[in-house]
This record gives C-alpha cells, sequence and structure tokens, in this order.
C-alpha cells in the first residue's frame, strides 16, 4: 500500500473554536484527501462533561452556572464539528491530558489530598472518576470517532510520571502498571462503543519511551500508538524516532510538526517538505498506518500553517500520506495555485490567499523554501542541537546551554552528540562559522525568491519584504546569541585575558545590537508572536548575565 489509512490533521490551539478557521480546514482536508481532524486541548473531556454523578444541575447552577452553560455550549459547537466533518467523511477526534478534573471536585471531595498536599494518583477514586467521564462523553458526543491520550506528560494534574505521593501503594507501583490501568480505564468504554483510543508516547528520555507502548501494548492490541517522528520532539535535525517500528502489535501513527514550533512558528518560512518525504518513507516501511498533522501550538492563539508560507508543509504532507511516491514540484504548484497567505496578519484573519500570475511562480518558491530552511537550521539549532527556547533568544548564558545538552538534548538517541556543542576551541570555530553562514544565506533570500518576477498582489509582497527584513534581525540576534553564549564560558574555563577580550567583545556587540533590534521595532504593529520571536529584552538580559559572568571570572564578584 503506498499511502497510510489515516491522514490526520490536527488543531493544537484555541483556533479549534473558531468556526470559519475550522470550516476552512474542512474545506482543505476535503479536497487534499485528509480524512481525520483532531482538536488538541489539556481539558477538552472536562470542556464537555460535568460528570453529573459527582456534581448535579442543582450543585452547578447554585456553584458554576457559567460552566455549566459553558460546557452546554461547548456540546453544541464540537456536535456541529463532528456533523460537518463525518458529511466530507471525515473522522473526528479529542486528544486530552489524562488524568484532569475541574477545580471545584477538591472542595467536594478534600480526601483526595494527602496531609502535604500531594495528590495520589492510585487513590481508586481516579478509575471511577475517569470511566464516569469517559461514559459522559461518549454520551453527549455520539459521533466522536475516538480518543487520543498524552498519560505520561508533566502537564496532567493527576500523574504517576510526576507523582510525589509517598504512600506504599504509589511506592510500588510501577509507570507502566499505571498507565495500563488508566488506558484500560478509558479503553473499555470506547472499545464497547466502537471508538478508537490512540495513546502518544509523549516522552523526555530514552528510558521513559518504552513505558506507555508496554501499557498500550497490556492493554489491547486494538489500542493505537502515536509516536512523534522524531524523539522527544518536534526538532528536524534529530533522527528518526527509534520507537517507530518497535511498539509490537499495535497500529502507529506518526506526529509531524508543519507550523515550525522549533523552527521559526511558521513566520520565518522553511520547507521540511523534503524532510517528511524521507521520514514517511521510513515509517511506513515501518509498518505505520497514519499520520497526524500539526498545523499549530497551543501557546500561540494566532499562528497557524494557514497564515503561514509553511502552508507547503501541509500541501506536502497531505499529498505524501495519500501517495509516498509523490512529486514535491506537484504539491508545490498546487500550494501556489491555492494562493499564499502572509505571517503579518494574524490567523484569526480569514484572508483570501494570493495566487501568483506568474504560473512558473512555485518553481522560485520552492527554492526559496528550501533556502530558508538552510538559514533556520543554522539559526535557531547548533550543529543540530536545540540552541532556542520555543523559537525565543536564550535570555541567559546557562539557559542557552541547558536547552541543548539539558532540556532537549539529543544524548539519548544519539550518544556521545553533546560534546559536538561542548565548549572548546574547536567547536566554537565551526558553530561561529555555522552563524556567519546562516546571515550570509539569510541575506541571499530575497534574490532566490525574486519577488518581483513572482507575479504577487502588491499587499502580499510588501509583506514578505517587510518579513525578510525582520528575518536577517532573526538570524543576526542568534548569531550575536551564540557568540556571546560560547566566548563567555570559555572566558571562564580559560580566564586568559585574549579569551576575556573576545568575550567582552561578543558582549558590546549583542548589546549594540539589541539597540537596534529595539530602534527597528518601535511603533510597529505586528502580530504578537513576532515580538515573542524578536525580544529585544531576552538579549538585554543574555547581555547582563553575561557581562555578571565575565566580572564573576575577574574575581570582581561571587559567580
Amino acid at each position: 500500500m503506498n499511502q497510510f489509512a489515516f491522514r490526520n490533521l490536527e488543531f493544537h490551539s484555541s483556533r479549534m473554536w473558531q468556526w470559519a478557521q475550522v470550516e476552512e480546514a474542512l474545506d482543505f482536508m476535503a479536497a487534499q484527501g485528509l480524512n481525520g481532524l483532531i482538536f488538541h486541548q489539556n481539558d477538552l473531556i472536562d470542556q464537555l462533561v460535568v460528570p453529573t454523578r459527582y456534581f448535579s444541575d442543582e450543585l452547578m447552577l447554585k456553584r458554576w452556572p457559567v460552566r455549566l452553560h459553558t460546557i452546554e455550549n461547548n456540546r453544541q459547537y464540537i456536535n456541529k464539528v463532528v456533523r460537518a466533518a463525518a458529511a466530507r467523511k471525515i473522522a473526528f477526534f479529542l486528544q486530552v491530558k489524562e488524568l484532569w478534573f475541574p477545580d471545584g471536585l477538591m472542595e467536594f471531595f478534600p480526601h483526595l489530598r494527602n496531609a502535604d498536599g500531594s495528590l495520589c494518583p492510585n487513590n481508586p477514586f481516579w478509575w471511577e472518576f475517569l470511566e464516569e467521564k469517559m461514559n459522559e462523553l461518549l454520551a453527549v458526543l455520539p459521533g466522536l470517532a475516538g480518543v487520543v491520550v498524552s498519560a505520561g506528560t508533566r502537564e496532567s494534574k493527576v500523574s504517576i510520571s510526576t507523582n510525589t505521593c509517598m504512600c506504599e501503594v504509589c511506592h510500588t507501583t510501577t509507570p507502566v502498571d499505571w498507565y495500563a490501568r488508566l488506558l484500560e480505564t478509558m479503553f473499555k468504554p470506547l472499545d464497547a462503543h466502537g471508538k478508537l483510543l490512540a495513546v502518544r508516547d509523549f516522552s523526555y528520555s530514552a528510558a521513559q519511551q518504552g513505558h506507555m507502548i508496554r501499557a498500550a501494548a497490556e492493554c489491547s492490541d486494538r489500542i493505537v500508538i502515536s509516536l512523534k517522528n522524531t524523539p522527544h520532539d518536534y526538532y528536524p535535525t534529530f533522527p528518526d524516532n527509534p520507537a517507530i517500528g518497535r511498539v509490537g502489535g499495535l497500529r502507529q501513527w506518526i506526529e509531524f510538526d508543519t507550523w515550525g514550533q522549533f523552527y521559526g512558528l511558521g513566520f520565518f518560512p522553511a520547507s521540511v517538505a523534503e524532510d517528511m518525504q524521507q521520514r514517511m518513507l521510513h515509517c511506513r516501511a515501518e509498518g505505520a498506518v497514519g499520520i497526524s498533522l500539526r498545523t499549530d501550538w497551543e501557546v500561540i492563539t494566532e499562528g497557524s500553517s494557514f497564515n503561514s508560507l509553511n502552508m507547503l508543509n501541509v500541501f506536502a504532507g497531505a499529498a505524501i500520506s495519500s501517495n509516498l511516491d509523490a512529486g514535491l514540484d506537484d504539491v508545490c504548484r498546487s500550494w501556489a495555485a491555492r494562493g499564499l497567505r502572509s505571517a503579518l496578519k494574524s490567523g484569526s484573519r480569514l484572508c483570501r490567499p494570493s495566487v501568483p500570475a506568474n504560473a512558473r511562480a512555485f518553481e522560485k518558491l520552492r527554492a526559496f523554501m528550501r533556502a530558508s530552511w538552510s538559514v533556520i537550521e543554522k539559526t535557531v539549532f547548533i550543529r543540530g542541537h536545540v540552541f532556542n527556547e520555543d523559537c525565543m533568544f536564550p535570555d541567559t548564558v546557562a539557559k542557552g546551554f541547558d536547552e541543548m545538552v539539558k532540556i532537549h538534548g539529543m544524548d539519548d538517541w544519539k550518544p556521545g552528540a553533546s560534546a559536538l556543542v561542548a565548549v572548546n576551541a574547536e567547536n566554537i570555530a565551526l558553530i561561529l562559522a555555522e552563524k556567519e553562514a546562516a546571515v550570509r544565506e539569510a541575506a541571499a533570500l530575497p534574490g532566490i525568491l525574486e519577488m518581483d518576477r513572482l507575479g504577487l498582489e502588491a499587499e502580499l509582497a510588501a509583506e514578505l519584504r517587510e518579513m525578510l527584513d525582520l528575518y536577517g534581525y532573526y538570524v543576526e540576534g542568534f548569531s550575536h546569541c551564540a557568540r556571546v553564549c560560547y566566548l563567555t564560558r570559555l572566558a571562564a574555563q580559560t580566564p586568559g585575558e585574549g579569551e576575556m577580550g573576545q568575550a567582552d567583545a561578543a558582549i558590546c556587540g549583542l548589546a549594540d545590537f539589541s539597540k537596534r533590534l529595539a530602534a527597528r521595532l518601535v511603533g510597529t504593529e505586528y502580530p504578537h508572536y513576532v515580538y515573542w520571536l524578536l525580544d529585544h529584552l531576552r538579549l538585554e538580559s543574555l547581555a547582563m548575565d553575561a557581562a555578571g559572568s565575565m566580572r564573576a571570572a575577574r574575581g570582581n564578584e561571587p559567580l
């Protein structure tokens, strides 16, 4: 089979509650052969159920009438989405994190808290509570195709992964046992109603990765395991997720980020189409039956692939998942024929796409998007390591290194990889050369795109020029950050006059650039995520932190 059976598109932000956004996405999905729509919100089930066994209508009207009526509104809206999806032969899934509960629960069930304020994840109440939620959900949302759950994340309100309970049961319960109990509680009512349960393996270490897979397999072979295409998170510079193809008899869905949580937030565009094609070929060869394409992120409320040049990645994901041999020139031609949107307009503005008048514009656009990936890779990563905090500048020297080695480290997946970013003269020369190359390549992007030859509407052309100008600042900013982080650490390790002089010069360069960036943004009114990407205050913080490190290295103040 040359395609995936399940071809999902995922809303991860509050855009899911904007009907115009959803309707547009459904029409796109129907046209491009995508057959599953996923809404992700941590507490989405709790936005649709009370549950009434614990919170009667009388109690809700007395204490929480707004929550009650919000739930009733949400049910009507989501059922409308389900019907609209079904009319286009698209299945609808909820994606949540469990265990979750409404705040009012603790008021009426105070015994759930231990004396030290912790929650025992092994309290039998939670399984009863979760079963009630699932049964009520199935009653009020009969057209639901299934539920996707992240059970091992640190973001859940109750989880073995963040457990601080000291009871004997918690002491003796393994993560696998606890996850299996949770999954079984969700699976049984879903399966009884012919609904699917998909389980996300959202793991931060290789040691943790197998827990969820084993728990799901122990529960039922009818469960789907959903894996990111790269381990840990959506990092296109990382190797393939080693869990792919190693899930026993479970069906597999593989998740892709088309937007750019770690590579430009969709504002600074980049093609990952080539990468997706190679990884999807690998996934299909390893037995995967489905893919999911994430189009946004819950934190950035106005950004999405749909109002970005990164819509190319969504087109590519749809085309490749339907036909693994899809030609990327044809994908780019289809994207251009639909029309382009600028991320300088917030995602909640449904602007008419601008179709290039030049029929060959797709060739320039594809070359530009590939070149832009090369720029962004050299900008926000260092030798493949994550040198960004969700695309923001590092605001301390320690943060820069922690992101690369501790928070988003690669050693679990490529043993010894952190040696590539260690502070030594050889690495620093290569790293600074990488950043200088990014600056040069960014400056060349307008020439690759050749805006005047595309036949774009004047407003879109002007906005793309504005984006490219800001892109240059972004790339230069990360170049300064890398220089400061590395030269400051080197001077702290080897406090010679030469090393200290280089670090001082780098800090001054960063401070001067921060002022230039602040001046560039004065009087502008861009979408808020632009200021997230280009936050000069984070650069000021980094410069101050680095200067403090240098004073300490000179013995002027303690570290």
